[in-house]
């Protein structure tokens, strides 16, 4: 059974054997656009025993809001299926639904939010493309 490095928050869980290497979406990911005021502007992603989960930080005053851990759905590159290049989570927030879908490209993590409303209120559903780089002092 394989098992992935270890994450800021404690040891990696076990993958199955058929899982794809996950390892270079791991981490805590950093906004390059701090102000940026749509999108995440920090994703913390892991491997749990059930799978990878992501833990997204937005906008909010006067600490990022918590958008709180979901699953995600993991996806390998066509031609490489031992290796996970991307993944997918969605988030729902009553009103407001967000699908937050990343790859990771030379070191980098390119991520799009898809916000959409379903309150009634005529707000403009949005998505926003933000690129991400590992925190400091995290592998």
């Amino acid at each position: 059974m394989t098992t992935r490095s270890a994450s800021p928050a404690g040891p990696a869980a076990p993958l199955p054997p058929d899982a794809p290497d996950v390892s270079a979406l791991l981490g805590d990911w950093v906004n390059t656009d701090q102000g940026s005021s749509k999108g995440a502007l920090r994703l913390n992603v892991t491997w749990q025993e059930k799978g990878l989960f992501v833990r997204a930080f937005g906008t909010g005053s006067p600490q990022p809001r918590d958008w709180g851990e979901v699953p995600a759905v993991v996806y390998t590159a066509p031609g490489t299926p031992s290796a996970a290049w991307s993944f997918s989570a969605i988030y729902n927030f009553g009103s407001l639904r967000t699908v937050l879908c990343a790859y990771h490209k030379a070191g980098i993590l390119v991520a799009t939010t898809s916000s959409i409303f379903s309150d009634g209120s005529g707000r403009a559903d949005h998505w926003a493309r933000s690129f991400f780089h590992r925190a400091e002092g995290r592998a």
